[in-house]
């Protein structure tokens, strides 16, 4: 079977969550024996044919796949391609990856373009045109059928257990924290949903409680004085995902919290990688208590509420205080990445997704957490 892979990014090496995610199914694919096409830029030698970046490229390799794979983003992108009369055969077979609605282009940090203007609109159209959805959390899976796609299946994200392990456990990647209770948040301070300051300020109040507890964040430093930022956080510079697992497997507790999600009424719909990551780091997850990523994530650590500094301290003291619960936690977490949540998994699901449109078979529905009785 020949897959012609239509995203927006290089994904060899890995760099970011888009192209991890395309990197880790091609991957997959490639060793299952599928032929995958994809248009210049993409460096993998996973990829067997890369065309060229035009339309004559484009047409090309519409032509040569037997079923098309969109990467569906926060931003109008390749599903567009649907649009166009003639470019693709009405019985060629489309599956879309689903990782965001259009409603993230209202916070992004970044211009909209003429046709993100246009974007939801377009897109709803375009998914007529789609045979099935791999979708990466529940509210996505509504997304998709509200669009029309009812063959939409749940394949939430995963990490590489080899990849991310306790073995690489090395407290010296954190210079100045290397005797600390190492507590890491990693993300981005520019998208507003990103909670920072709940950290800040939990870091602020631990400070004058435990100065064992040191707060060590991966990602860009925001444009804050000095004097509002805690001497028991430290900034590291932002690291390509192929050194991730290093800082993950050093931590003792990994930070994955969000503001509300306010302006998408799909709530809180994302996968965030950091999530499996540092599960299968072995590192125990405090989360924000937000129904979709406590769907996923009851498995991988303890929930605190949004933005609730005292709870989050009062889960980190208890963590330090109490080290085999701490480890039972960070073991349980890498045993549900071992079982569930890895790309294996969402490999073999896009995989049987791809053989059901070739074939026109019924797509199977996925258990919305698996993991429920598990432990």
């Amino acid at each position: 079977m020949k897959v012609g892979f239509l995203h927006k990014v290089n994904t060899t090496p890995p760099r970011s969550g888009g192209s991890v995610h395309t990197y880790q199914v091609s991957q997959y694919l490639a060793q299952k024996g599928y032929e995958l096409l994809a248009l210049d830029n993409e460096q993998g030698e996973q990829f067997s044919q890369c065309f060229p970046r035009s339309w004559a490229g484009l047409k090309a390799l519409i032509g040569e796949a037997d079923v098309l794979y969109f990467r569906i983003d926060g931003k109008a992108g390749w599903e567009m391609a649907s649009l166009i009369p003639g470019l693709i055969h009405a019985q060629k077979p489309i599956v879309w990856e689903i990782n965001a609605t259009l409603e993230e282009l209202k916070v992004l940090p970044t211009p909209m373009r003429l046709r993100d203007r246009f974007g939801t609109m377009l897109r709803s159209l375009s998914a007529r045109r789609a045979n099935a959805a791999l979708c990466v959390s529940a509210p996505l899976v509504s997304y998709a059928e509200e669009m029309g796609i009812h063959a939409a299946t749940l394949t939430p994200n995963g990490s590489d257990s080899a990849m991310f392990s306790p073995d690489l456990r090395d407290p010296s990647v954190f210079p100045g924290l290397e005797n600390h209770f190492r507590v890491v948040w990693a993300g981005s301070t520019s998208y507003s949903w990103h909670d920072f300051k709940t950290m800040l300020n939990c870091a602020a109040y631990l400070k004058m409680i435990d100065p064992e507890i040191g707060f060590a964040v991966v990602g860009n430093r925001p444009n804050l004085p000095d004097t509002e930022i805690p001497d028991n956080v430290v900034f590291y510079p932002p690291v390509p995902y192929l050194e991730v697992p290093q800082y993950f497997a050093a931590a003792d507790v990994g930070l994955c919290l969000y503001r509300a999600i306010t302006w998408s009424r799909y709530d809180f719909f994302f996968s965030p990688l950091k999530l499996f990551d540092y599960a299968a780091s072995g590192v125990p997850v405090l989360y924000t208590d937000f129904p979709e990523l406590d769907r996923v994530a009851s498995s991988l650590g303890m929930k605190v509420a949004e933005a609730d500094v005292q709870g989050l301290a009062n889960k980190i003291l208890q963590l330090k205080r109490d080290r085999d619960l701490q480890r039972q936690l960070g073991e349980k977490a890498r045993r549900s990445v071992l079982s569930y949540y890895n790309w294996t998994r969402v490999g073999q699901q896009t995989e049987k997704v791809l053989q059901s449109v070739i074939e026109g078979s019924p797509v199977a529905w996925v258990d919305l957490n698996p993991l429920k009785e598990a432990f």
